[in-house]
């Protein structure tokens, strides 16, 4: 009789976990600057606080996918993407509002059947990159039809939400536009400037936003 246990659910989405932190060990060992650091990083306070932090999270991910372990053996190939992606950038985020998000879009991920292949792709590099504060902003933004970082204020016929320069929501939509989830908008002459969201950005939300 084998002595080894079945895998877990998280094992199983996650690419295991376990194997994670083996790969990071063997990279530790490989040498380099860096590699002196790490013993003195992991006894940090910092890195406790890390710990529990992923312990927690990881131990609610788990719960959810017992919670929807009869859904979860039949996701399609992106929606698996989609959650081990969402897993992996979890173990290496240290904002706790992050992961807050993270959590959302693993279980969100588990109904999402009509997510295609790239689609999912580029739904988990967004996911897996983009901070808190950016995702905050569009979930909260999305009813605008249009974005546009200017010092003021113009007449347009659509539903505009204008950002001043300078300001941490004109960083926010710098960011988001470095994502691909805000791209110019159709080229008009009284277009100018406008930003507009990619066809994504919907799926995005929907992976986001609090079940």
């Amino acid at each position: 009789m084998s002595s080894l246990l079945p895998p877990t659910n998280l094992e199983r989405v996650a690419g295991s976990v376990a194997a994670e932190g083996a790969l990071t060990a063997v990279g530790a060992m490989a040498g380099g600057p860096l590699a002196a650091l790490l013993p003195v990083l992991g006894k940090s306070l910092a890195a406790e606080r890390q710990r529990r932090r992923v312990e927690a999270a990881l131990a609610e991910i788990d719960a959810t996918l017992r919670e929807h372990e009869q859904a979860l053996n039949s996701i399609s190939d992106a929606q698996y993407k989609l959650i081990n992606e969402a897993i992996l950038a979890l173990l290496h985020t240290t904002a706790e509002e992050k992961m807050v998000y993270l959590k959302r879009a693993i279980r969100n991920a588990i109904a999402m059947t009509s997510v295609d292949s790239q689609e999912a792709v580029v739904l988990s590099r967004v996911v897996r990159d983009m901070s808190a504060g950016e995702a905050a902003f569009l979930c909260e933004n999305f009813g605008y039809d249009r974005i546009q970082v200017a010092s003021g204020e113009a007449e347009h016929d659509m539903k505009v939400l204008f950002i001043k320069p300078g300001t941490p929501q004109a960083l926010v939509v710098t960011g988001l536009v470095s994502l691909g989830i805000l791209e110019s908008a159709e080229p008009t002459y009284d277009e100018g400037g406008l930003l507009r969201y990619s066809s994504v950005t919907a799926k995005l939300i929907a992976l986001l936003r609090n079940p």
